[in-house]
């Protein structure tokens, strides 16, 4: 019997119309905001990669009422994945990474109490279920989130590396977790475009290699993808069982990340 699977589970697709309830930086360019409202009853976000989708009011705008079934004209939207969600209380959590452009980077900076996005998902989960004798976690601040919930899930004693990237070495942060932890922060050179993967895949090549059968979670820029599935599989790593992917692309805004194991759309 395999040590653990990969499993999926539905869940319903619903909208809700949330409101900032707190904002924090947790570095120069690295923002939580916390939101909450009535129609966050029923949230649900089981999968430490769950992504759900913010739409975003014009600058300066209120959000607009809602209109049936469907969103407002006029939103732009972003994928995430919630950072934290406290259901006794109802606070949802979101990261953002904020740099000089982007619909949600340039809201977050001057997100305050009060201001509201409606809020759309996670249309479904990925589990890990079982014991992965080892866990790979890698990415850059993007996926920072998941990296977290999945370090939460990690098993007392179990080995797991995690490796992130980060534009500047004052946004490394504290991670933690109940398996034997090894934490690797990656910088560019100077010079090196956003979002180049060469260091981060450098460093991956140079994790130890480990008995068993462990879960890879990779996720950055898109052309992470290609050279993170062919180092795992040169480790003998299932990639069905493995989860590899671009949470966005270089030049292009409205990308959406694949929802499915190594890199593959999926449900």
């Amino acid at each position: 019997m395999a040590a653990f699977a990969l499993t999926r589970c539905p869940l319903p697709l619903q909208r809700r119309r949330v409101a900032v309830h707190h904002v924090a930086d947790l570095t120069p360019s690295y923002r939580r905001i916390r939101f909450a409202g009535e129609e966050l009853a029923g949230f649900r976000t089981p999968g430490a990669d769950d992504h759900i989708r913010i739409f975003f009011p014009p600058k300066g705008e209120p959000l607009p009422p809602a209109e049936g079934e469907g969103m407002p004209a006029g939103l732009a939207s972003r994928e995430f994945t919630p950072a934290v969600w406290d259901a006794e209380n109802g606070i949802l959590s979101i990261d953002f990474a904020l740099h000089a452009d982007g619909v949600a980077s340039g809201w977050a900076s001057s997100a305050r109490v009060g201001d509201e996005v409606f809020v759309g998902g996670p249309r479904g989960s990925l589990l890990v279920e079982g014991a992965p004798d080892w866990w790979l976690l890698a990415g850059d601040l993007t996926s920072l989130p998941a990296i977290r919930r999945h370090l939460a899930a990690v098993a007392s004693g179990t080995p797991v590396d995690a490796i992130v990237w980060s534009d500047d070495a004052a946004d490394e942060q504290e991670l933690s977790s109940p398996g034997d932890l090894t934490v690797r922060w990656v910088h560019p050179e100077p010079g090196w475009p956003t979002g180049d993967v060469t260091a981060l895949v450098a460093a991956l090549a140079e994790v130890p290699r480990r008995d068993g059968e462990g879960f890879a979670f990779v996720a950055a820029e898109q052309a992470i993808v290609s050279p993170a599935r062919q180092l795992l599989a040169e480790r003998g790593v299932d990639l069905d069982r493995a989860v590899v992917k671009g949470y966005w692309k270089r030049g292009v805004a409205e990308y959406h990340a694949p929802h499915g194991p190594a890199g593959r759309p999926g449900a």
